[in-house]
């Protein structure tokens, strides 16, 4: 987990260290995608449910913990929201995340947490860190393409 931690501070270290207030936040690349804004928005979100599974399989087995990514960004208005504000809040959970991810007991790392919406879709918590990355890495590229 050391590692994955070590990564994903890697990521958001190296976003937040480009020059983002070029960046037109407002950009939205089709009618049902969202504004550059608003996937932060989502990747805070992210961050919030998998801390979420991460803390709570330290100490309980098959938790389920999910969320509904759309309506959690249109819920809370990010596009509203200020952009310094929310790159803080997002830098801050991740913060959290690393340090719960780089002390995390080795013997959970195979607890199971079912992250399924309608149908059960157990995960391992070291997968789910993996996928966490992976998944933050994917959208900071489609933030940097356009």
């Amino acid at each position: 987990m050391k590692k994955i931690a070590a990564d994903l501070a890697m990521a958001f270290t190296d976003f937040l260290n480009r020059d983002l207030l070029s960046k037109d936040w407002n950009y939205k690349a089709g009618p049902d995608k969202w504004t550059k804004k608003e996937i932060i928005g989502h990747l805070i979100d992210s961050a919030q449910i998998n801390l979420q599974r991460f803390v709570r399989s330290t100490y309980t087995e098959n938790i389920k913990v999910t969320y509904d990514q759309v309506e959690w960004v249109n819920a809370q208005h990010y596009g509203a929201a200020d952009i310094g504000e929310l790159l803080e809040l997002w830098r801050l959970l991740n913060r959290q995340i690393v340090r719960v991810l780089e002390n995390y007991p080795p013997d959970r790392l195979q607890i199971q947490c079912d992250i399924g919406q309608a149908l059960t879709s157990y995960q391992s918590v070291e997968n789910l860190a993996h996928d966490y990355v992976n998944h933050l890495n994917h959208h900071l590229k489609a933030i940097e393409l356009v």
